[in-house]
């Protein structure tokens, strides 16, 4: 047999000694489960007959209080879910399906998976293998379906009766031998920080022996689950293990409560003497590390941070309203002081503007830190990598005198003019909404993929600011959090994004599992089209556990990132408005409020800034799942952008 790696290993002699009236796919799947115990806490299940004794044995398992079982209809949204686990606690989490196209239902969310670095464990069970090739129902080859996106794979083989293996006295060792191959797969996925796959052939019979009942009802066991969640959830996730790159996750790194500490007081960390000063910014992605926050702040440099930058604590030298300054015009103090940059960092992985995209194309002064090979970061680029703190704060140098303050003076003034234009807009608009939701969320928070994250990019970027975020009504109470408790002009929330891929997928799903991971409640910011993409993950099996989980639906009646981009002009031209709405702004009209109560969803809408206000600082007192739906209307974002394109003039 050879090691868990990029090949497929094979099993197809071994397993653990039994008694001789054991099922022999039962010993198997018990093997299995055995190898996750203590890696693994978390495992989604979607029905199916060849993967009958993976499911057995798990129930077995959560009875044991070993692991907590959450069960999905649909496959793939069973597979983001684990994602959203997964992210929500660093760690392995499962996922089980049958053979057949059960299996391409997890592709998906092994893609955002890989890209982003997170755990994740494709568990499929498959047909023996003397049905391949034969025409037999639900029959395909599974075996390095994944080879590409995954870290590990392993191809375990129960044996024809009649073979050495599962039930053979003579091979005590091999239930220790296949627990070893299994635990080492796990490994691969944290060390390795990506997915892998492990593919079981299960022969009949697949069900427990008629002698063999449960400890217990299986109605018990959602309750248990929930009590096993809600315990871990002050353990591990509680402590800070949330991080969505999975090579930075766990433990606060040194000095991280040092950098908190200078945020509450105001105070600016020392640096040292020696570093020289360059006029430097920090440019923060997705993933970005918190030891990098750290180097930034201890350095003094401005700081641009995309909205899942970091792991929620509050961020020192972020500069608000920096995408405004990017797109300043030639001439003016902000155009000026880009001129002047003399180096950049990126760290984590920018995705969301063209604007950052075109800074960093100054590959003469650009570099990225990574600690590890990120899957994404390809060698053949021009901009280096550094891989070290060390390296890092010596490239990045000390801020001159001045330096971060006349950038956060000049984002200040950019977002009190983007506030001022949100609140005179007749109306509640997504940019607006996105804005309210970012500064007043009291959750953890998923931003969708597409427009949603973009929005709060813009609207609610690094910095605190002074002013009410939600409207000028006198009567409105104060939403705004206090200046030295606010991160990237939000309060300090921990914020999840899938930007491996950034597909619009499984949005949703992901959300609901960061709730079961962490067991507590979470906000989950999508608009209309990835809401109704994802609506299985509203189809939960009766009995259980739900998570708790707003759901804010920005629905505008169809797409509206393509407006923005260069389709929005095609639609401009003489008769291309209709082909370029119905390709691109697919509109839609469905009755969310229906679909809401069809799945057991509490229901509300915000047409106003102060009702989403109101209703997101209810969170702590709503239980189970609810839909904040914000009816908005796609026809004057266009406009709205480009005066909020020029607000950064004469400043």
């Amino acid at each position: 047999m050879t090691s868990a790696g990029s090949g497929a290993a094979r099993i197809a002699d071994s397993a653990p000694h039994s008694d001789a009236s054991d099922v022999a796919s039962m010993v198997l799947a018990r093997s299995v489960v055995r190898g996750l115990r203590g890696r693994m806490r978390h495992v989604v299940v979607s029905p199916g007959s060849r993967s009958a004794p993976m499911a057995y044995a798990l129930a077995e398992a959560e009875h044991r209080g070993e692991l907590s079982l959450h069960v999905r209809i649909d496959e793939r949204s069973a597979a983001f879910t684990a994602l959203g686990i997964a992210l929500s606690r660093d760690e392995p989490v499962g996922m089980v399906t049958t053979s057949g196209t059960a299996t391409g239902n997890l592709l998906p969310a092994m893609m955002e998976a890989d890209l982003a670095g997170v755990p994740l464990v494709a568990i499929t069970a498959d047909r023996p293998e003397e049905l391949h090739g034969t025409g037999a129902n639900q029959t395909l080859q599974q075996q390095g379906m994944f080879t590409l996106r995954v870290r590990g794979e392993v191809h375990l083989e129960q044996p024809q009766a009649g073979q050495p293996g599962l039930v053979s006295p003579s091979r005590d060792h091999d239930d220790e031998h296949i627990a070893r191959t299994v635990s080492g797969l796990l490994e691969r996925a944290v060390y390795r920080r990506g997915p892998v796959h492990l593919n079981i052939g299960f022969r009949d019979p697949l069900v427990p022996q008629p002698a063999e009942r449960p400890e217990e009802p299986a109605a018990l066991a959602p309750q248990q689950a929930a009590e096993v969640s809600a315990e871990e959830a002050t353990g591990t996730a509680a402590e800070g293990g949330n991080h969505p790159s999975a090579a930075h996750h766990g433990t606060a790194p040194p000095g991280a409560e040092r950098a908190t500490e200078h945020v509450r007081t105001g105070a600016r960390p020392g640096v040292d003497s020696d570093v020289a000063e360059r006029r430097t910014l920090f440019v923060l992605g997705h993933g970005a590390p918190a030891e990098a926050l750290e180097i930034a702040a201890r350095s003094g440099q401005p700081v641009f941070a995309e909205p899942s930058a970091g792991d929620g604590r509050p961020l020192l030298g972020g500069v608000p309203g920096y995408l405004l300054l990017l797109g300043t015009p030639a001439g003016g103090p902000p155009a000026e002081l880009l001129d002047a940059v003399e180096r950049v960092v990126v760290v984590g992985r920018p995705t969301l503007t063209r604007a950052v995209a075109g800074l960093l194309r100054r590959t003469d002064a650009v570099v990225q830190y990574a600690q590890g090979t990120e899957s994404w970061f390809d060698e053949r680029l021009s901009r280096p990598r550094v891989s070290t703190p060390e390296e890092l704060a010596e490239f990045a140098g000390k801020a001159p005198q001045k330096w971060l303050d006349t950038w956060q003076e000049l984002g200040r003034r950019a977002q009190a003019r983007l506030d001022e234009e949100l609140a005179a807009t007749p109306g509640l608009n997504s940019v607006h909404a996105a804005q309210v939701v970012a500064r007043n969320v009291t959750t953890p928070l998923l931003l969708g993929s597409s427009s949603v994250i973009r929005d709060v990019d813009l609207a609610a970027s690094p910095g605190p600011t002074s002013r009410n975020p939600v409207s000028p009504a006198p009567a409105a109470p104060s939403s705004a959090a206090p200046a030295d408790d606010v991160r990237a002009g939000r309060q300090s929330s921990r914020v999840y994004a899938l930007r491996g891929v950034s597909g619009i997928d499984g949005n949703v799903s992901a959300a609901a599992g960061i709730a079961l991971g962490l067991g507590r409640r979470v906000t989950a910011m999508v608009g209309d089209l990835t809401f109704l993409h994802d609506v299985n993950a509203l189809l939960l099996p009766v009995g259980e556990q739900r998570p708790e989980l707003d759901i804010v639906v920005i629905n505008d009646g169809g797409g509206a990132i393509f407006d923005q981009l260069e389709h929005g002009e095609v639609g401009r031209r003489p008769g291309w408005a209709q082909r370029v709405e119905r390709l691109f702004g697919t509109p839609q009209d469905v009755g969310l409020a229906g679909l809401a109560d069809a799945y057991g969803c509490a229901y509300a809408q915000a047409t106003t800034a102060q009702e989403l206000s109101a209703l997101l600082r209810e969170a702590d007192t709503v239980s189970g799942r609810r839909m904040i739906e914000v009816r908005t209307d796609r026809a004057g974002l266009r406009g709205l952008h480009e005066r909020l394109a020029g607000l950064s003039g004469g400043l």
